[in-house]
């Protein structure tokens, strides 16, 4: 089944759906900073005009000490309320009341009803020396000011410190009151500018994030194409080793099939060159008998190597035990063994399962190996086949015979064509024999070679 494409609409709409996720994230973290701005700088401008008042309060102090001639402006009554009331000319302020320094109110002016005294937060406050100043909603409907607040009744509350220049000493308090109408259009201003240059931020970086998401989506639907052009390649070439595998193993297979049917063809031929003579004498029928025991050998050959490739190229499942292996093996070179009056054992009753594929190519390779045991037993000698579980899950058949060993030639150059020293022989048995144990996931080893005969392993791996 293909691989889906980032390309398709629907790997579309999850970009798309990422970029606006991201730019409303980063659209809420710009109003959330804006608020913010906003006001910490709508507190700055309050805290100046309080500021501004607590100057002229302070200059006002100065200038009534100077006239009272050195005496503490606290001690004469009404001196604070006088030097207040001067500054209370200031633009926009709508009341103010004086409070001295034990919290009692000294006067007030501008105002028609009595205000609740400083609570202990605002009182602590101002009287650290810090001017301070808040709006303060809804004040029309109380009927507090002489001169009502133009702006809908919303009035600015500030509280000053009363002191001289140069002094630490905090005379008093006094609350102002002023109208928020010329502050409302120069808080309007700022907040304007600020919404301004928070739009601003916001298209410059949401510009910004879909332009560098966009670069990053596309770097990533060419990685991902980059990947799945290898995962292709990768799956191709998969097949390519699983092809060639299956090709080298039918390689081995056909070349095992010409090398058995060499042999009977050879015997053959042997008989057919002898037969213009074998008319005469008296035993040409064991001739005959031979020539028919060698065309069935090559037709059961035959058969049984077709059914292995058949099995290799439709991929058959199924399984075999080691027993299954060994008898088969043993019911195909048994008649051959019982001819050459060779007496032939087994022993295999491991249940261990070996797959089909597998099990074919190991039959091929015990009974090229048996039958090399068969020829060079001498009559009435010993050829055995036995199977077995081996270390780590592994399988392991050993084919013994009695015979003299292998010959020189052959143990010099163990699994490799060499001249065959068999008539009619090819010197490719062992090698082909070798070849196929590697197709089957094995190995194929000599145990012993000596003056009491040879002994083969085949040892086959545990299951992938």
């Amino acid at each position: 089944m293909p691989a889906s494409d980032d390309s398709t609409p629907p790997g579309r709409a999850a970009r798309n759906g990422v970029l606006a996720l991201t730019v409303g994230v980063f659209a809420l973290v710009v109003v959330v900073v804006t608020l913010e701005l906003r006001t910490g700088l709508r507190d700055q401008v309050l805290r100046a005009q309080a500021e501004v008042l607590a100057a002229v309060a302070t200059l006002q102090l100065d200038t009534a000490a100077e006239q009272a001639s050195g005496v503490d402006l606290d001690q004469v009554p009404g001196a604070l309320f006088v030097a207040v009331l001067k500054t209370a000319k200031y633009r926009g302020v709508l009341g103010v009341r004086v409070f001295d320094a034990k919290r009692a109110l000294n006067s007030s002016d501008g105002l028609l009803a009595e205000l609740p005294a400083p609570n202990e937060a605002e009182w602590r406050g101002v009287t650290g020396g810090v001017p301070s100043a808040r709006l303060r909603p809804g004040l029309a409907g109380e009927e507090l000011f002489l001169v009502p607040p133009k702006d809908s009744g919303e009035a600015i509350e500030a509280w000053v410190p009363l002191r001289r220049s140069g002094s630490g000493r905090v005379l008093g308090a006094a609350q102002f009151w002023l109208d928020a109408a010329d502050s409302h259009a120069e808080l309007a201003g700022h907040d304007a500018r600020l919404w301004q240059q928070a739009a601003i931020a916001w298209l410059l970086g949401s510009t910004v994030i879909v332009v560098g998401l966009g670069w990053a989506f596309r770097r990533l639907e060419q990685a991902n194409r980059e990947l799945r052009a290898r995962s292709d390649d990768l799956q191709r070439a998969n097949r390519e080793l699983v092809l060639s595998a299956k090709t080298s193993a039918l390689g081995a297979v056909a070349a095992h099939l010409m090398h058995e049917i060499k042999n009977p063809l050879a015997g053959l031929e042997l008989f057919v060159a002898g037969q213009a003579d074998a008319e005469a004498r008296p035993d040409s029928g064991g001739e005959l008998a031979a020539a028919s025991e060698l065309t069935r050998r090559l037709r059961t050959m035959v058969d049984d190597i077709a059914g292995v490739l058949h099995d290799e190229q439709t991929g058959a499942a199924f399984e075999l035990t080691v027993a299954d292996v060994a008898g088969i093996v043993a019911d195909k070179v048994r008649a051959d063994a019982v001819a050459r009056g060779i007496i032939f054992e087994t022993d295999a009753a491991c249940e261990i399962s070996i797959s089909g594929r597998r099990a074919n190519l190991a039959t091929l390779v015990l009974r090229n190996l048996l039958q090399n045991a068969i020829e060079a037993t001498p009559r009435g000698g010993l050829v055995r086949l036995s199977g077995r579980p081996a270390p780590a899950g592994a399988v392991e058949f050993l084919v013994k015979d009695s015979g003299g060993g292998l010959p020189a030639e052959v143990s010099a150059r163990l699994f490799q064509p060499c001249a065959s020293t068999k008539p009619g022989g090819s010197g490719l048995g062992l090698a082909l024999s070798y070849q196929l144990a590697q197709q089957a996931g094995g190995k194929l080893e000599l145990v012993r070679s000596d003056a009491r005969g040879s002994s083969f392993r085949l040892v086959l791996g545990a299951e992938a």
